[in-house]
């Protein structure tokens, strides 16, 4: 499973990009190097940071996300979404097939030839 997480400010935004923005880039940096974050940026306002985490468990991205360091720092708090990623950039499964294929093989279910879309 992926995650979309979404970072909202808990307090004075411009103290903590003061305080913390140099190793929150630097943060962000070595996630995307490893291949933990896949997407990330600020909404156009600056209110809101969001970020794709790629394929790993909840736990794992509760783990990832406590050394961030505007989280760590008490800065921002965040919000998980799963997200079941079928298609990337016209890659993917486009018929119910390859749906139901894909989600059986992602829950670790034999495939029933049912489909729950949402």
């Amino acid at each position: 499973m992926w995650y979309l997480t979404l970072h909202r400010w808990t307090g004075d935004r411009e103290h903590a990009v003061a305080q913390a923005l140099p190793a929150h880039l630097d943060w962000m940096r070595k996630q995307q190097l490893a291949g933990r974050v896949l997407i990330a940026g600020p909404s156009p306002d600056q209110d809101l940071g969001i970020i794709v985490i790629g394929h790993m468990s909840r736990e794992a991205v509760d783990d990832l996300l406590s050394d961030e360091p505007l989280i760590a720092g008490g800065f921002r708090n965040y919000e998980v979404i799963g997200w079941d990623v079928h298609q990337l950039l016209g890659i993917g499964g486009f018929d119910l097939p390859t749906i139901t294929a894909m989600t059986a093989s992602e829950h670790d279910q034999p495939s029933d030839g049912e489909v729950t879309l949402s």
